[in-house]
């Protein structure tokens, strides 16, 4: 068995109540023959992801979180329908396993995303800069 490296996914195609519905399990490892392995959750045991009939393939996995920091000062910035602008303060940025930072907002409510899946999504804003003085050199 070779524990799975990259992120993979084995997708499933169910019918459920009339509708179809698409469902992902993450690859946990690779048998001896290539086989992608996932967890079965009712026997505790890693299975072939080909073992069930609604299998559909494989495809890439995103990234997992490892990791998240707070938002350092940076906001999201959404341009409203009248043409104005609203910033909203990142509470956080994530950092998957293959290094790259997602920020994540919040709503009124509480709910958190990403902030660049908006469909008024304009920009981030960087923290503002402290306001600088002026010292005296003191070698003289």
């Amino acid at each position: 068995m070779i524990p799975a490296q990259h992120p993979y996914e084995a997708n499933y195609k169910q019918e459920e109540n009339g509708r179809t519905v698409f469902r992902s399990k993450p690859v946990i490892a690779w048998d001896d023959e290539g086989q992608a392995l996932v967890v079965d959750e009712r026997s505790g045991r890693l299975v072939p992801a080909n073992n069930r009939r609604t299998f559909t393939g494989l495809s890439e996995g995103g990234h997992p979180v490892v990791a998240a920091v707070p938002g350092g000062g940076w906001g999201a910035r959404y341009k409203n329908d009248d043409g104005t602008f609203t910033v909203d303060p990142l509470v956080a940025w994530t950092v998957r396993s293959n290094g790259t930072l997602t920020p994540v907002d919040t709503d009124a409510t509480g709910v958190c995303d990403d902030p660049t899946a908006m469909g008024n999504f304009d920009g981030l804003i960087a923290p503002e800069a402290g306001t600088r003085t002026a010292q005296q050199d003191s070698s003289a």
